[in-house]
């Protein structure tokens, strides 16, 4: 379970909680990410049932929002309504700054925390880059409501159960906690 104050670093971004589900009763949770430049965006997502609200402090935000490439500055505020496709990623050259909130939290800061410790031991590559379909879809079934992935065919979606199935199957599991020391070290590497 995240804390307050809790730093996620996977190197070339931090993600650092500024309030968590047990402290908002589960009205939110808020971060504060500091993307260095060049960090490969996320897959294009949407958040099912959350609104997710960015808030930048400095640098430049590029994002993907529905069809359209926007980019928002020092003091932008950039809304993503519940089940909107979008990415975003550091447009600038230097560190980019954002805080960001999500409304309600349900299991948000869990789904952070577990891609984070993945991305951390190199079980997935930041920006989604070649991901183990068996772990991806693991992940992506355990936490349905808080995120799913815009670009799959319809075919990837419907085998997305039976992989996931698989994937809990050959030892993947839906969480990996930050501190726990069992994190990665003993799931599958091949399938």
């Amino acid at each position: 379970m995240a804390r307050v104050g809790q730093v996620l670093d996977e190197g070339v971004e931090q993600i650092e909680f500024l309030a968590t589900a047990a402290t908002t009763g589960g009205e939110m949770v808020k971060c504060r990410m500091r993307v260095a430049a060049g960090r490969p965006a996320p897959p294009e997502h949407s958040h099912p049932k959350l609104e997710e609200r960015f808030i930048v402090e400095h640098g430049a935000l590029g994002y993907i929002l529905g069809t359209r490439r926007l980019e928002a500055r020092s003091g932008d505020v950039v809304v993503v309504p519940a089940g909107q496709n979008h990415t975003f990623w550091n447009a600038g050259p230097g560190e980019l700054s954002v805080v960001s909130e999500v409304r309600p939290a349900l299991r948000f800061e869990d789904f952070v925390e577990t891609i984070h410790v993945l991305i951390r031991d190199g079980r997935l590559q930041a920006g989604g880059k070649r991901p183990n379909p068996f772990l991806i879809a693991v992940v992506a079934m355990a936490y349905r409501d808080e995120w799913r992935l815009t670009r799959l065919s319809r075919a990837a979606r419907l085998l997305l159960p039976a992989l996931a199935f698989l994937g809990r199957r050959a030892g993947y599991r839906s969480r990996y906690p930050l501190d726990d020391e069992r994190s990665t070290a003993n799931i599958a590497t091949t399938v």
